[in-house]
């Protein structure tokens, strides 16, 4: 059995906000649904898939925290990319702030934290490709 995260986004502009998403972060649109409660926007940008919820009565647009990291409970979300600096620079021209810069953090890695036009905090993550990693042979089980 596989498993897979698919995060959701509640807003008050789903439409503007799917519009920032495939135009500045690389995401499709894969489909539209409207249900009483509301529309569902679903995204995918190769295995990462994002859900835009707009209620039907309309959603409160919170200030966003600072910091990012003050409150417990779902902060931000990763996303991992071959080029960090041409992700984050495409954001910013779609309107998204920059919170921290392309950096390294560990070897093999860099980063950088950006808000969306409606403050959701996103990590833009950079890895060197690795060889998967090999279980090690098991333990003889004594002698013969």
């Amino acid at each position: 059995m596989s498993a897979a995260l698919e995060a959701g986004l509640v807003t008050d502009d789903a439409v503007g906000l799917a519009a920032f998403y495939t135009g500045a972060m690389g995401f499709e649109v894969e489909s539209v649904r409207e249900f009483p409660q509301g529309t569902v926007h679903r995204l995918r940008r190769d295995e990462a898939r994002l859900k835009l919820y707009q209620p039907a009565g309309g959603a409160a647009t919170p200030q966003p925290k600072e910091p990012w990291f003050r409150d417990g409970g779902f902060a931000y979300a990763a996303l991992l990319v071959d080029d960090a600096e041409a992700l984050v620079e495409q954001v910013r021209e779609a309107g998204a702030t920059v919170v921290t810069e392309v950096v390294s953090h560990r070897p093999g890695a860099r980063y950088a934290l950006v808000r969306d036009p409606q403050g959701n905090v996103w990590e833009i993550l950079e890895e060197e490709q690795r060889p998967p990693e090999r279980a090690s042979p098991p333990a003889a089980s004594g002698t013969r």
